[in-house]
Order: structure tokens, then sequence, then C-alpha cells
């Protein structure tokens, strides 16, 4: 006799944050799918008994495509379809026919095909008020999608704060099941209401039982200390963890992968000097502020809010997007964020290593220069565009609980 795992598998996986939180949820992940080389590369490394197929989903446009490769029935499919066509990030007005909206499509082929159980699909909350050419809202196209193939659908918005993730990030959760029946949130194990402490008008039951999200600094305060352009792809820890979470993240590993700080300019670093908790460049004084590109030393006209933020050390991390590199100041030390900060705000626990290269040109500048062998996801983005592994632990957890997929005994031949 031997026990059996509830079976997963991850499309549009990227570097496998989603992936990780189901397997350390007790299932299996057998295999995913995913586009990018790099994130491949990291997926391979990381998971060396996981089937890591590096190809367009599109490419899946049957039953039968989908079945050569996937022969057996999962539990759950997850997966993060690109959001960029939703995302409220950078200019408001975005294309109704962008391509990517409709890339949930691909999605729902499989689900039909494999008919798993359940379903997850992560993608940004500014989904929630998109709307096609016709004026009709595009969750509502999907809901009824995956309605008319059998499954009942609801819509969850979670704060990663609130389950365990040393940061606020919101994100939308389309959860569809064959069971017929209401899942519910999973159970939030962290408060945000709990970060005022100083509150008179909190209810009791509110926050009883829940504990005080955790900061930036409970993620970061042992990783050793770097300038800019100092750090290596492998270094040894130089301080004893700090806390239980520092603790977890290290996971028991001797090496410390990707810390490596950005290789900022001198000027650059002196801007960062004046850029005090929850400023960011626009801050900065004049004379230290951003100059126009052969614009023989004069001040760029531009502000950049939400670039070059100085993060507060004692509140969770704002959210870590693709381009963190150049969101967020370290909170004491005049440089950006390393790749390996970005991974502990994110979950990552120590052992997990991104490979590819640290970071990319801008990839609007390589599609406007049709460089496309060059266009891949750089360590960065590939940590920021990951779905935090403690939350989708908490999601797997819950799912596997109401839909009873726990373990069961099978008797061998």
């Amino acid at each position: 006799m031997f026990k059996t795992q509830p079976v997963a598998i991850d499309l549009f996986a990227g570097a496998g944050g989603f992936s990780l939180g189901f397997e350390m949820a007790g299932f299996n992940v057998p295999l995913s799918v995913e586009i990018d080389v790099w994130a491949c590369d990291t997926l391979r490394y990381n998971h060396p008994k996981m089937t890591v197929i590096q190809q367009d989903i599109c490419e899946f446009n049957c039953a039968s495509s989908i079945e050569d490769i996937c022969s057996f029935q999962p539990d759950v499919i997850i997966g993060g379809p690109p959001c960029q066509g939703f995302s409220i990030a950078g200019p408001a007005k975005k294309d109704p026919k962008d391509p990517r909206n409709s890339l949930f499509l691909n999605f729902a082929q499989w689900i039909d095909a494999l008919a798993p159980k359940a379903f997850v699909i992560e993608n940004v909350k500014g989904l929630l008020s998109r709307k096609n050419t016709e004026g009709i809202k595009v969750i509502d196209i999907i809901r009824k999608t995956f309605e008319n193939i059998g499954y009942f659908v609801e819509i969850w918005v979670l704060n990663a704060a609130e389950y365990g993730v040393p940061q606020i990030r919101e994100r939308i959760f389309i959860v569809g099941n064959r069971a017929g029946r209401q899942l519910g949130i999973p159970p939030k194990t962290h408060s945000l209401n709990l970060l005022d402490v100083s509150c008179s008008q909190l209810s009791v039951f509110e926050t009883k039982g829940l504990l005080c999200p955790l900061s930036l600094w409970d993620a970061v305060s042992d990783l050793p200390l770097l300038n800019a352009c100092e750090g290596k792809e492998e270094q040894p820890y130089v301080l004893e963890p700090q806390n239980n979470y520092q603790r977890w993240s290290r996971n028991d590993s001797a090496i410390l992968y990707n810390h490596v700080a950005m290789e900022h300019s001198s000027r650059l670093v002196e801007r960062f000097k004046h850029i005090k908790w929850g400023e960011s460049s626009s801050d900065a004084p004049k004379e230290h502020r951003a100059r126009r590109r052969s614009g023989n030393g004069e001040l760029s006209e531009k502000s950049y809010d939400q670039n070059n933020r100085r993060l507060n050390p004692y509140r969770p991390s704002h959210t870590i997007a693709a381009s963190f590199y150049a969101n967020f100041i370290h909170p004491f030390q005049h440089r950006n964020l390393t790749a390996r900060e970005g991974a502990r705000i994110q979950s990552f626990p120590d052992t997990y290593r991104f490979l590819g290269k640290k970071t990319v040109v801008s990839h609007k500048l390589l599609h406007r220069e049709k460089r496309f062998d060059e266009k891949f996801l750089c360590q960065y983005n590939q940590i920021g565009n990951a779905v935090p592994p403690l939350l989708a632990k908490a999601i797997a957890l819950h799912i596997q609980e109401k839909l009873e997929l726990c373990p069961q005994l099978v008797e061998t031949l």
C-alpha cells in the first residue's frame, strides 16, 4: 500500500511560484508549460522531476494535442495567463483587442480536454473593471466560458500580506470546481488591521487568532549588506537568521543565491541618499533629480513617482512587480533591491535559485528594434511576475480540504 498525492499541472508557469506553493501543500506537480527560455531554465533547476514544456500554449489548439503531452487527469490545473493587457499599471488606456486578453481561452481548452476537479487562474485586480469592444466585462466573459464547460466559478480577491507574505499584494483568483459548490476564500492567517496597534476601534472578533503582517525588515534583515555594484550570484551568509520567517526562508541552505546589487552610477547613489522612507525620485532635491538625455545637464521635466521609492522597513513591502529593480530603494542602503531581496519578499525560499540574466533591456525597446531573440524574462521579471508561494500554498490547502483531495491509500500490485 502507498499514498498517492493530489496532482496539479501549471500553465503559464513562469518561474514556478504557483507550482512551488502547491508542492508545499502536498501536491505533486509533474508538468508545466512556459514559453520563456530563462523561466524554463529556472523551473528545471528547481523542479528536477518536473516535465517542463517550453512552448507557446497557443500551439496546443485541440484536445488531442493536449492529451499527447498530458495523458493523465490532474486534480487541479493552475496558471497565470499574462496580464499586461488587463493591468491598471502603465497607460490607463488599454487595447481591448490585445491578444493577451484572450489567452484564458487557451487555458479553457486544457480544462475542457482534461476535466480536472478544479482550476485556479491568477490575474491582476484591474481585470475586474476591463471591458471588451462591446462593453461587456472581461471577467463575465471568463466566468461564462468556464460555466459553459461545467464549472462553478468564484472570484477571490486575496491580499498576500494576509497569508504570511511580507508584501501588500492584491490579486484576483478565478477558481472553478466541478463539484458545483462554493468554496469561499482560504482562511486568513494575518490581519492588516493589526498594523495600527493604536487603533482603539479594532474589533477583537476581526483579529482573534490572527497574526500581525510581516514587515520588509522581517523578511530581509539577515541578508548581507551591499553597496551598489557589490554582491555575487553565490555567496555565504554572514548573519544568523533573526526570526522564524528567515529561518524558514533559508531552508537549511548553505549558499545565498542571486544577492547582487545593481550597478548604479555615483550620481544615482547620491540621489538615493536624499530620498526618505515613502519618498521617490520625484521627491529628491532639485539638484539631484534626473537630467535629460543629451540635454547638456538640464533637468528632466518628467516625473517618475513610481520609480526608486524608498521602502519603509517596518511595514509590509509595496507590491513587487516585474520591474521592481527600478521601483524600490533599500530602506537603509543607497541602492535598489537585489533579486534575492525581492524573492524573500515574494516568499521564495533561499534554496530557490533564479537563472538567466539579472536584468535585460526594456522589452518595449527590444520589440521596437525587432530584437526578439533577446526578449527573455530576467531574474527580476521572473520573481515579480510570480504568485507568492506561501499564498499559493494557502490556496492549495484550502482546495485540497474543501474538495477532499487528501492522499488516499492505493493498493500496489
